[in-house]
């Protein structure tokens, strides 16, 4: 018979089938959190997939939409930062914080719109940005700032070959994602492993290989009996 988290993963194909991602992204990590809490590795490693799928279909999406590369002021209302329309990228920087990049994804989150937020631990002008994690785990990648023209200003994905907001956002997003990979240290097939990198998974959510290396860690931990 259908348990509770057949419910709820039939509930999360259905979003995705109706390209509700972020819906579906939700719905796929509450049914980890269960499948977690039961033990159930090899369900859980079942989950991922549709979460990678939803995540990558989501960051098309927002790179599809406007971008914003730094601020040069804080706006005392944070909606300000958050793009006009379905989707679209952020990525503040100092004078900005990284509870306001957290304060950012929880608006966005609560709009139900597809919205990724970066922070970068540097002034607007700075000639290399830190990407810097502001959920899960510490993890930060440096990599050389936009093009000046780019930055405290909306710009719209266009058919210009890269490089463009998006293309530099998108390798901003790998580089800490790369970063989050490097520095997984539990041993395969353990509990600690798949916990260690569902967390940092906060940190970067839609890697592609951060999601593979949680499925790996999942079924590792099955087959171990873990």
């Amino acid at each position: 018979m259908p348990t509770a988290l057949d419910d709820l993963m039939e509930t999360a194909s259905q979003a995705l089938a109706e390209l509700d991602y972020p819906r579906c992204e939700a719905l796929c990590l509450d049914a980890l959190r269960q499948a977690r809490e039961a033990g159930d590795w090899s369900y859980y490693r079942r989950i991922v997939l549709p979460l990678q799928e939803a995540r990558r279909q989501k960051r098309q999406a927002t790179l599809d939409g406007p971008i914003r590369l730094g601020v040069s002021q804080r706006p005392d209302d944070l909606k300000a930062l958050l793009p006009e329309g379905d989707a679209g990228c952020v990525v503040l920087t100092r004078p900005a914080s990284a509870d306001d990049a957290i304060a950012v994804e929880a608006l966005a989150a609560q709009s139900g719109r597809a919205i990724e937020v970066l922070f970068a631990d540097n002034v607007l002008d700075a000639a290399q940005w830190t990407i810097r994690s502001f959920r899960g785990p510490a993890v930060s990648a440096t990599r050389s700032g936009p093009d000046p023209a780019w930055r405290d200003a909306w710009t719209v994905a266009g058919k210009t070959m890269p490089p463009t907001p998006a293309h530099w956002f998108m390798q901003a997003s790998e580089a800490l994602g790369d970063a989050a990979l490097a520095s997984i240290a539990s041993a395969s097939g353990s509990v600690e492993r798949v916990i260690e990198i569902e967390g940092l998974l906060l940190a970067a959510g839609d890697h592609e290989l951060l999601h593979q290396a949680l499925a790996d860690a999942a079924r590792a931990a099955h087959e171990a009996g873990a």
